[in-house]
């Protein structure tokens, strides 16, 4: 089971963005899409994914935001981006990246994990 990621953001995230954090993290990972497009992976050589990430969702009900991520310090509307990443070193990776995508467009980031 992996570790769920939230990035929330004030900005719509592009997948641009995310490309460029994980080639700027790890060049040797490889990009491909999932469901039509419904979910972007950043996968090592094997095709094993150290990130995935959702199409963002735009939240407009603060209290909403507030009800599910009380740790959030931005206001509605927000860019609700869900992630996932595995448990041990890929996924080190993988939220390395997360937070590089993050900062790309000034986001809040929360890892399962706690950090």
């Amino acid at each position: 089971m992996p570790r769920d990621v939230l990035v929330l953001s004030t900005t719509a995230p592009q997948p641009v963005d995310l490309v460029e954090a994980g080639a700027g993290i790890a060049p040797d990972l490889r990009v491909r899409t999932l469901e039509g497009g419904a979910v972007t992976e950043i996968v090592d050589r094997r095709g094993d994914a150290v990130l995935s990430v959702q199409v963002p969702e735009l939240v407009e009900n603060a209290a909403e935001v507030a009800r599910l991520a009380p740790w959030a310090s931005v206001d509605a509307p927000v860019w609700w981006t869900e992630a996932w990443v595995p448990w041990g070193a890929a996924g080190d990776v993988g939220v390395e990246i997360v937070r590089a995508f993050a900062a790309a467009f000034d986001a809040q980031v929360l890892v399962e994990d706690g950090s």
